[in-house]
């Protein structure tokens, strides 16, 4: 692919600093512009007591899940050696192919992984995942996730606690160059990768007008509806996930024809 493909676009970049980098360099090895501007910060939870005893019960659960690479980073950090091993007795489950890398990169081998997609949905369509009378399962997360994993696991017969390892906030971010770029008809598009970093982006910006004209990059289908909803009505352009993969392929696709 020429290294110009998306010359001169200007991309609004909200992934979190520590995982956009990438994405970012991607996007100026074929001339785009970078505007980082995260708008979710992750970082450990402080409920050290709390997670202290839950992994002291490792030995009794039959699977552990992880919901992203946060909850392998985070929740991996964690361990001591012989809770690492304990760890490695369990099957290993991953919500998407992406954490799914991570787990292997820390040299864990994760057994139940959608063979496509990346939601709990697509985890809990997996035929293995279907009867689970009696088994103990663990899931690693942030705070504050979605119930819909969890429950589901429990209407199949498993017993399902959380550790959360992670917590997203809102960072505190300057808006003034994004309102400058604006302004100067130098902001072409917002690339989302969460449904919560949209919502902190409008929180962070005060909610204009302004800003929800601007084309958006949105990783899936229920993005583009929470951005509908939250009173978009620029373009809007959907990769196939919130990979980096996925989202330069719609970028490069939109940007052909954003030049045309």
């Amino acid at each position: 692919m020429p290294n110009n493909t998306l010359q001169g676009l200007s991309v609004v970049v909200t992934r979190p600093a520590h995982q956009a980098v990438m994405f970012q360099q991607q996007l100026l090895q074929h001339g785009g512009r970078v505007l980082a501007y995260p708008a979710i910060a992750v970082q450990a939870c402080t409920n050290l007591h709390q997670i202290t005893a839950r992994l002291a019960q490792l030995p009794d659960y039959d699977a552990a899940i992880f919901i992203s690479s946060n909850a392998v980073q985070f929740g991996l950090a964690l361990l001591d050696t012989s809770q690492r091993a304990q760890l490695q007795q369990l099957t290993l489950g991953a919500i998407g192919s992406k954490t799914a890398r991570s787990l292997q990169a820390a040299g864990l081998r994760p057994v139940w992984v959608p063979a496509t997609g990346f939601t709990s949905e697509d985890f809990l369509a997996m035929p293995a995942v279907q009867h689970l009378t009696n088994r103990r399962i663990v899931i690693f997360r942030g705070e504050g996730g979605r119930e819909l994993l969890a429950d589901t696991l429990r209407q199949r017969g498993a017993s399902v606690d959380y550790l959360d390892v992670y917590q997203r906030i809102c960072p505190k971010n300057d808006i003034s160059e994004l309102k400058h770029h604006h302004d100067n008809q130098q902001l072409d598009i917002i690339a989302i990768t969460s449904s919560e970093g949209l919502l902190n982006l409008l929180t962070l910006l005060g909610n204009p007008e302004w800003i929800k004209t601007v084309p958006l990059l949105v990783g899936s289908q229920r993005m583009a509806t929470t951005a509908r909803k939250a009173g978009f009505t620029g373009r809007m352009v959907i990769a196939d996930n919130p990979g980096d993969e996925a989202m330069f392929a719609a970028l490069s696709q939109w940007a052909q024809e954003f030049s045309r």
